[in-house]
């Protein structure tokens, strides 16, 4: 379907949908940020709209074919950043997977928002963890450019989608295998990632991650953790209620 109304005449659902529908990971990261800066000025207004009918998102997000995908175990060995190659095939493995986050984010607000009633507030947190999802990629993108290579040199593997697919028909699971899981497992190695590049001579690579991706990731998984608890709760009181 081919939608050219303006982003700010769309619902937040629907622009969700158009990100997950454009396919380079670059457009997807500016559109997400046209889009988080209408929504905070009250531009896009509405989450959804209740009476048109729900529309799907893509079972996969358009993807441009810039990333050759492999099995996980054919992907590039990171190495522990001793050499150039070891620190761009990092850097390009952290770029590779902010890309799917940016998906990600908009998948949740789209396949979940409406059909499972969820409060503005839950649409702000995921528009913003959009919003920092694609900063960090174009940084780490903008880094890998700086450092003689780009995003696209090196094949990489997409099992964080693979898993959110498993998610698909359960925002509680989602929260728990993205957000709880995935985002906290990435927390606990990246302060020594962190340290490779720092010991190798590369704290411009080391401010980037401890100076931004690291305390903003610390949000997304107390996002995924709040909004866990309000079902957990919202479900208690119904029962209560019933």
């Amino acid at each position: 379907m081919n939608d050219a109304r303006p982003l700010a005449d769309l619902t937040l659902v629907e622009a969700a949908l158009r990100v997950l529908r454009t396919p380079s990971p670059h457009d997807k990261a500016a559109m997400t940020d046209e889009i988080h800066a209408l929504w905070v000025k009250g531009a896009i207004a509405r989450e959804y709209d209740p009476d048109a009918p729900s529309v799907d998102p893509p079972s996969r997000p358009a993807r441009d074919e810039r990333v050759v995908l492999v099995e996980p175990g054919r992907a590039p060995r990171l190495g522990k950043g001793g050499s150039p190659e070891s620190r761009v095939a990092i850097l390009h493995s952290l770029a590779h997977i902010e890309s799917w986050a940016i998906d990600l984010s908009w998948d949740i607000v789209a396949r979940f928002g409406a059909a499972r009633s969820m409060p503005r507030a839950f649409f702000d947190d995921f528009v913003q963890v959009a919003a920092d999802e694609a900063r960090h990629f174009r940084m780490l993108a903008a880094r890998l450019v700086e450092l003689g290579s780009e995003y696209g040199a090196l094949n990489a593997h997409d099992g964080l989608w693979d898993s959110a697919m498993e998610t698909a028909g359960s925002l509680e699971a989602r929260l728990v295998v993205e957000h709880c899981v995935h985002e906290a497992r990435g927390l606990d190695v990246l302060p020594a990632t962190i340290q490779k590049f720092r010991r190798n001579g590369d704290e411009q690579s080391a401010q980037l991650l401890e100076g931004t991706i690291y305390p903003e990731e610390v949000t997304h998984c107390a996002a995924g953790v709040r909004w866990f608890r309000f079902l957990h709760e919202r479900e208690r009181e119904s029962e209560s209620e019933g």
